[in-house]
């Protein structure tokens, strides 16, 4: 066999790759389950960290915070539309009934709009008995679409508590807005003004203004060296707000 011949190299090099490939295949498959069930914990642990049930650096094992999250933790559907709760299907089905929504639109922008017409809550319930409802939030930052959960108390007005746990924005800059010491400026803020209008929590540039009230009420300090990341946050939080509102507004009446 002449092993130096064009042939040979092109078969012993699609065969290296056929088998590497396989190999990658059969890794991912078998890892899949496993991965699955660690993104699963990672949401539920911000769940639990935004509603004040658990830290980022809490000690129980990930069997007890799962048992927790079984225990104080709720999981319902709403129609972003009307606000109505959907009893008729489970939280896991909400990808696939935002489907059916926008498949029954022509209008590009409402079908777009239906794909995120049914979202999930979270329902907690604190050691004092009382409510929290924790909101799925995400948008872009300055390099990423960034992921969290927000949580307001029974007054569905007031911030809880923030969590952002999935970005890819620059580590020490727009990365800081997972830091557990700036996500607890976010506790004690209100969405609403004097008049009841949704504001949202507004990132501002700086540092917050104590003496102001509004300041005080709606706003945190920005991002150091990121102004982009902090003014992406402040969007898709508001707009994420606005779509839970007709949710929000039921529950403060």
């Amino acid at each position: 066999m002449n092993t130096s011949s064009n042939g040979y190299v092109l078969g012993f090099a699609v065969s290296v790759c056929v088998v590497m490939s396989s190999m990658l295949a059969f890794t991912a498959t078998s890892l899949k389950p496993a991965q699955d069930a660690a993104a699963e914990f990672d949401r539920q642990k911000n769940v639990l960290m935004a509603a004040g049930l658990a830290t980022a650096t809490d000690t129980r094992s990930q069997k007890d915070l799962e048992a927790l999250y079984q225990q104080r933790i709720s999981e319902l559907v709403v129609d972003t539309v009307d606000g109505a709760i959907q009893k008729g299907f489970a939280p896991r089905d909400v990808e696939k009934r935002n489907a059916e929504a926008a498949a029954k639109e022509s209008d590009k922008a409402k079908k777009k709009a239906a794909m995120t017409r049914y979202r999930v809550v979270a329902v907690a319930k604190g050691d004092d008995g009382a409510s929290s409802y924790v909101l799925p939030i995400s948008g872009k930052g300055l390099w990423s679409t960034i992921y969290g959960y927000l949580a307001l108390a029974d007054d569905a007005a007031t911030v809880k508590g923030v969590t952002f746990y999935k970005h890819g924005e620059t580590p020490g800059l727009g990365g800081e807005c997972e830091n557990p010491e700036w996500c607890a400026t976010w506790r004690g803020k209100s969405i609403l003004d004097a008049s009841k209008k949704l504001v949202g929590v507004i990132v501002k540039k700086g540092k917050v203004d104590e003496a102001v009230a509004e300041e005080k009420r709606h706003k945190v300090d920005g991002l150091s060296g990121a102004t982009i990341t902090s003014d992406g946050i402040t969007r898709f939080v508001k707009s994420d707000l606005a779509a839970f509102e007709p949710y929000l507004a039921s529950l403060r009446k």
